[in-house]
Order: structure tokens, then sequence, then C-alpha cells
């Protein structure tokens, strides 16, 4: 059995798609387990640079077999032209299988997203993954095992339409939807199956399983920065209900964070930088959001979300990304604890109001001048570096086993 899961310790973004793809080669199976296209995993390779928001970064791997599993809620419409970005990039053809009980995002849920003002007051991605969701709860959701059944298609959809109706809008050609629904089960109905069994199976067998999570720990629906999280389990926690898979199963637990810290969309974000060295993190880091383009907001390491993250999921190791975006800034701020009000605050606040009253309590490290993007062993780094990785191994109390020097593979210094 070899169950390794890849979860983002901050607010997503971290490089989580470099990392497993790169840890993947030589997997059986690379698991998606959560969210939908709000996930934005980007991979540079030999082949170029493809973002994906379905597929497990560590599929592009040839061999490799992809599961969309039945926590994720799935666009069959964006799936596809994913599939055909694949192609047009001439990588080899996905081996893929989704989950019989992932749930379809349909044109509605777009709507329903846009229309009620949270893609706007909460800064989502406007993808209807949470209204998805929200059908799911309700016990209304249409799933990849209906779309076999025509009757049954055409009934959910009227059923939704009528009860999200909204008369500021047209309302939806259910037959022109259903017609493209049944079509797309046409093409891939070899692709949907138990998945639930089949990744039970490989870890029966001893076959090396990744879990690759997508959005990060502080966006976790209940565990996150709430109400301004995404609408999924992003924790190790979300393996279990997203995959079915027991978290004793799991060998390793890597969380994946950026050198410093960055954010998407609204809420708290107590280590944000509005200046001159926030700017600098998001040009030289390239910070803008692979699924919306949105600039990311930027900041420093905050190690009093990370232990929180720590705590949360139990991590095995660390690996920490684009820390060579930090080389040339003079002075590195790693924020120890919070002052809220007159108290000094070290455990990560589950309120709303106390968090966004929150101001970093810093500790300031040397930085290094020298370029590191050539560096390969961890010799090669400038002492100023290792002393950082060393410094956040031990504040967590978690090793850090690689760090990522740039977006492409080989960029990488394995720590051992």
């Amino acid at each position: 059995m070899a169950g390794i899961a890849i979860i983002g310790a901050q607010w997503g973004d971290e490089g989580k798609g470099k990392i497993s793809h790169l840890l993947a080669e030589g997997a059986d199976l690379v698991v998606r387990f959560n969210g939908g296209p709000n996930a934005g995993h980007t991979v540079v390779d030999s082949y170029g640079e493809i973002r994906l928001h379905h597929l497990p970064a560590g599929a592009l791997r040839e061999g490799v077999l992809g599961v969309l599993a039945h926590g994720m809620v799935i666009d069959p419409w964006l799936l596809r032209e994913e599939l055909q970005e694949v192609e047009r990039q001439g990588r080899p053809t996905p081996r893929l299988l989704i989950s019989e009980r992932a749930h379809v995002i349909l044109p509605h849920h777009k709507e329903m997203e846009v229309g009620s003002g949270i893609a706007k007051s909460i800064g989502t991605t406007r993808r209807g993954i949470g209204p998805s969701y929200a059908d799911k709860a309700l016990r209304l959701g249409l799933r990849f095992a209906d779309l076999a059944d025509q009757d049954i298609v055409r009934e959910r959809l009227s059923q939704l339409e009528g009860i999200h109706r909204n008369p500021a809008r047209p309302p939806v050609d259910l037959e022109r939807v259903a017609q493209e629904l049944f079509e797309f089960y046409a093409v891939f109905k070899d692709y949907i199956g138990d998945s639930l069994g089949t990744v039970s199976v490989a870890l029966e067998k001893g076959e090396k399983v990744f879990f690759e999570g997508a959005q990060g720990t502080l966006l976790d629906i209940d565990l996150g920065t709430y109400p301004y999280v995404t609408s999924s389990h992003t924790t190790v926690h979300g393996i279990a209900s997203g995959a079915g898979i027991p978290a004793v199963k799991l060998d390793r637990i890597i969380g994946v964070l950026k050198a410093y810290t960055t954010r998407v969309g609204e809420g708290p974000f107590p280590t944000e930088d509005v200046g001159r060295l926030g700017e600098l993190l998001r040009e030289k880091g390239g910070e803008y959001g692979a699924t919306t383009g949105r600039p990311r907001r930027c900041g420093w390491l905050d190690l009093v979300a990370l232990r929180y993250a720590h705590k949360v999921n139990g991590f095995t190791e660390l690996a920490v990304t684009k820390l060579d975006v930090l080389s040339g800034i003079p002075e590195i701020f790693v924020c120890v604890a919070y002052r809220v009000g007159n108290e000094k605050v070290e455990e990560f606040p589950a309120s709303l109001a106390e968090l966004s009253q929150a101001k970093p309590i810093y500790e300031r490290l040397p930085g290094w001048k020298e370029e590191i993007r050539g560096a390969r062993i961890p010799e090669e780094l400038p002492r100023a570096a290792r002393d950082y990785l060393r410094y956040i191994e031990q504040a967590v109390g978690v090793p850090v086993r690689l760090a990522s020097v740039g977006p492409r593979p080989e960029e990488t210094v394995f720590l051992f």
C-alpha cells in the first residue's frame, strides 16, 4: 500500500500541480477528490505549459490513471475542452476514470452563482461550483450514473429549472442541454465507472496512489476562513469523504506551501502586503489566477496559519515552492503570531471578526542576492536560503523534503 496525499497548506495556488506532476512519475493512479473546474493546476514540461481544471496534474504522466472521484463536481463541457487542449499540445491521451457518483455542473449553476451576487461578494470563480454542491446537498443533483437514463436526465433538468427559475433571464433550453449531455455520455460512457472500487483495489494491491487536492486548507468549507472558502473539503479529510478512502491508508501527507503567501478573492489575509514588496512578489512570482486570471493578493509567510494547517492535516513532510521568488529581497518577513487588540495570539482564529482584526507579529530573516533557479542540490542554495527552509521546518515541526526553484520539473532541490 502506498497512499500519498498532496494537500495545499495555504489559501490554494501553492504549486500543487507541479509537485503532483513531478512526484507522480511511476505512479499507478492520481485521484482528484474535491472541487471542480475552480481548480487551476499549472504544469510546465517538455510539451509546454498547460493549465488543468479537472484533470489531476499527475495524470499527464504516460500510463497513469487519472481518477475524478465522487467528491468532485464536473462540468462536462469544460472537461471536453480540457481534453481537447491536451490533444492539441500533442500530449499522450490521458487514461481517465470518472466516478459514476460525481455530480454534473449544469448551465444554470453558473447563472445562479453570478446572479446571486455571491461570486462578487466572496470572490468565487463563477464556475457554478457552489450551486452544484448546493443541489447535491438538497438531493436534487444530477450524477454521471444518471446520464445513462434519458428519462431521468429530462425529468431532473425540468425539476431543477422549475426550482431555480430566474425571471430575469430567458428560460434554459432544456432539450438542448439534455441532448448535449446524451452526446457527452455516448463519447465518455466507457470512462464512467466505480472510482471507489478501483482506488480501493489499487491500494490493496500495493500500487502507488496519489491523492491530489485542489485549493488549500484555509479554503476548506468547514475548517477554512468561512465564509470566504470554497464549497468542498480541501484538507486531507476530503479524501475520506471525496474518494471513500480512510485516512489510515495514507503513508505520506505532503503539505505544499509557497515560500510566501497568496490568496485570490475576498476575505481576511493578515500578512498581505499592499505596498511595494507585495507588488514585487506578484510580478516576480507571476501571481495571477490560473482559472480566472485575477491578480493574487501577496504577502509574507504566515506560520500561525501554517501550523494550523499542519494541525488539521498531520503533514508528514513539506514541499516549499517558489523559493526563487525571494531572491534579491534583502530581508524576509515571517509572521510568528498575531496581535488582536492588546492580546498576542498564536492559534489560528475561527472567528472571522478576530481574524480580520489580526495584525502580524513578524520576525525578520536575512535574504539572499543570488539567483537560485540553477540549483539542483542543497549545497547549491545560498546559506540564507537553506537557513530559511530550516527555519520553516523547526517552526512547524515537519521536515521540508523539497524546494521548488522554478516552474519546470528539473528546477527542484530535494532535501533528504
